[in-house]
């Protein structure tokens, strides 16, 4: 499993869902508050690097207004998570404490997306 692609009616992803997929690349989500519940859902993601947006009634909408600044603002932000998670930590089993810790993934796809909501 190396790219998933959600559709614009998902709602959330729940703990552990990706637990464990190291050859997860890219992700496409939903651009929605909520979406990412726990800090374990990509625990051993090593590879997942990329954050794409569903392209659903928002794109459709910013495409026929032609805000081309929002747009290009939106391509900033895609780079700009693309380029964090390359850096952050997935987490994964810990033989230490016999459990799976939690990774930085989640919590900054979380907090990217209540930054671009917020714009």
């Amino acid at each position: 499993l190396t790219d998933v692609k959600f559709g614009s009616k998902l709602e959330r992803i729940e703990g552990g869902a990706f637990l464990d997929c190291p050859f997860l690349e890219r992700i496409t989500i939903p651009l929605k508050d909520g979406m990412i519940t726990h800090d374990n859902i990509f625990a051993g993601c090593d590879n997942l690097k990329h954050v794409d947006l569903v392209e659903g009634e928002l794109h459709e909408t910013i495409a026929a207004l032609q805000l081309e600044e929002w747009r290009n603002d939106m391509n900033e932000e895609i780079g700009s998570i693309n380029r964090i998670l390359s850096t952050v930590d997935a987490g994964g089993w810990n033989d230490d404490v016999g459990d799976y810790e939690d990774g930085e993934k989640a919590q900054v796809i979380r907090m990217w997306i209540g930054s671009v909501i917020g714009k």
